[in-house]
């Protein structure tokens, strides 16, 4: 909560330096303004016919003193018109870049980020699109670096630290990637997918009690979020809380009727814990909707219907496993059993 009450700071800090350089240059033209009313009124006081050439020499020195303060502050406007114009350049450059990522013209859109970039240093959002296109290349080192650099710029942008984790997830630096992923939700304590990233993290870590508390906290927040169900029973039969995992298969294939994976994961693990015929049953729906976890689904309905008595079965669904070479070793093994009569 400090930590997300000092990005607070930061982000209005800079807010009142955007207002106070506003309510300068403001101020710049109002001082140039009465500068040139008061040279014109000199001007004129100088052309009087009857002024004498004491008061002509007086009023000739005020009118170069007031010239010079006049093009001093025609330098400050003008630097202040170009500052604003990069700025405005930086903006058009950076929304040409997003076209160029929408598009899929990815080193276009790195040369439009970094054209924003050199216009304005402190332009955050062309260093985070800048990473997201170098993600899509898989150039995650760079994406790194320029997240961190839009995280410097602006410490208040959850998405640039939840983006940073990612990077650092794909490069398999899991500590730097929690750290990420922390500091984004300090921002925003609602944000489920950093959540579930920051669960997945911690899953590959074979940290399964982080694990399953942030997919639980994904969920709570998100109540019809079916990746994070899915996940969460994964990290249950891990951990092996094989009951709550279960549940949480269940709760993921009834957000999502026709979602193969958890139908394969629970056939799994009811297998685990001697329920064959829920089993076989969840195998067998999985096997109806699944092409990608079809051969795991055949293989859970071959242990079932082999539990269950039914050899001849058992023998069809691990042949069918068999055909995919991710579970040819393990299908045929329980091939030969069966044909041996164990």
């Amino acid at each position: 909560m400090r930590i997300k009450n000092f990005y607070n700071l930061v982000s209005l800090f800079l807010t009142i330096l955007f207002l106070i350089s506003t309510v300068y240059a403001q101020d710049v033209q109002d001082k140039y303004n009465a500068k040139v009313r008061e040279l014109n009124e000199v001007r004129a006081k100088m052309g009087a016919p009857d002024i004498s050439t004491e008061k002509y020499e007086e009023l000739s020195a005020k009118y170069k003193a007031i010239e010079q303060e006049i093009k001093g502050l025609e330098g400050q406007l003008k630097a202040n018109v170009e500052y604003t114009k990069k700025l405005n350049d930086s903006k058009t450059a950076y929304n040409d870049g997003n076209d160029a990522f929408k598009k899929g013209q990815y080193e276009q859109a790195i040369t439009f980020y970094k054209q924003a970039i050199s216009l304005d240093p402190n332009n955050a959002g062309a260093y985070y699109g800048k990473g997201i296109t170098l993600v899509k290349q898989r150039k995650y080192n760079d994406a790194v670096t320029a997240y961190t650099k839009a995280t410097e710029i602006d410490p208040s942008d959850e998405r640039s630290f939840s983006a940073l984790g990612s990077a650092y997830n794909r490069l398999k630096q899991y500590d730097q990637a929690i750290d990420a992923y922390t500091k984004a939700l300090d921002l925003n304590q609602q944000h489920y997918t950093t959540m579930y990233n920051l669960g997945l993290v911690y899953n590959k870590k074979k940290d399964l009690k982080n694990a399953i508390k942030y997919f639980m906290m994904a969920t709570q927040v998100k109540p019809d979020y079916y990746k994070a169900f899915n996940s969460l029973g994964a990290a249950y039969v891990e951990s092996g809380q094989v009951d709550n995992a279960i549940m949480a298969f269940e709760n993921a294939i009834a957000i999502k009727p026709n979602y193969d994976e958890p139908m394969y994961r629970m056939a799994a693990a009811y297998n685990k814990v001697g329920k064959y015929a829920d089993a076989l049953k969840a195998a067998e729906e999985c096997i109806k909707v699944s092409r990608k976890f079809d051969a795991a689904a055949h293989f859970e309905a071959g242990v079932a219907s082999k539990q269950l008595g039914n050899t001849q079965s058992a023998l069809t669904h691990f042949k069918e496993a068999s055909k995919d070479r991710r579970w040819r070793k393990n299908a045929e093994y329980e091939i030969d059993l069966i044909n041996k009569g164990l």
